[in-house]
């Protein structure tokens, strides 16, 4: 199976489902504004459903495609700028994932939020600034949203670009990621 492939495809589907999410969203009172997505608003409802799964599949998917070029021994073909850029988004890839479930802000997504601004605050000379770089201030989830919509999904996005050369997922396996 092409899993490179399925990855760009998830992750497409996830930015643009995103991008319609974001237009409903309030930052300023996220678990609200999830509970009036789900009960008030069908076509918001349905984007975050393809928005949650197309982020499973492609963590997922990229976990089978670096498996997939351990096995095939494909990843000496990288250079290691490459490599090393890879290596690096694959925190890009946790923290875009950990930020959407904090961004539900229920009462997980805070114990979650406390967690990892004590992760972060624990890295000894720069893990506060680090956490408030990265997270914010206590209670203010607009940096996290910032980070999750644009920086992280910009810099895998860059980094997809250059690993696979290619912009877009082919056509048939993007309409089989869909459905």
């Amino acid at each position: 199976l092409p899993f490179g492939q399925i990855s760009i495809a998830s992750f497409l589907l996830a930015v643009v489902s995103g991008l319609f999410l974001a237009l409903t969203f309030d930052i300023k009172n996220p678990y609200d504004s999830i509970s009036l997505i789900l009960l008030s608003n069908p076509a918001a409802s349905f984007f975050r459903s393809i928005h949650y799964w197309s982020a499973q599949l492609f963590l997922i998917a990229l976990v089978f495609h670096i498996g997939d070029h351990f096995i095939r021994k494909t990843e000496k073909k990288l250079s290691d700028g490459v490599w090393l850029r890879v290596t690096i988004s694959i925190l890009f890839v946790f923290f875009v994932m950990i930020s959407g479930f904090i961004l539900k802000g229920d009462a997980d997504a805070e114990q979650a939020l406390r967690i990892l601004r004590s992760l972060f605050e624990q890295i000894p000379f720069t893990g506060k600034l680090m956490a408030e770089s990265l997270l914010g201030k206590e209670g203010d989830y607009q940096l996290v949203y910032v980070h999750h919509i644009a920086t992280a999904t910009i810099i895998l996005w860059v980094v997809a670009v250059e690993h696979s050369k290619v912009f877009w997922a082919e056509v048939k396996i993007f309409i089989y990621t869909l459905f």
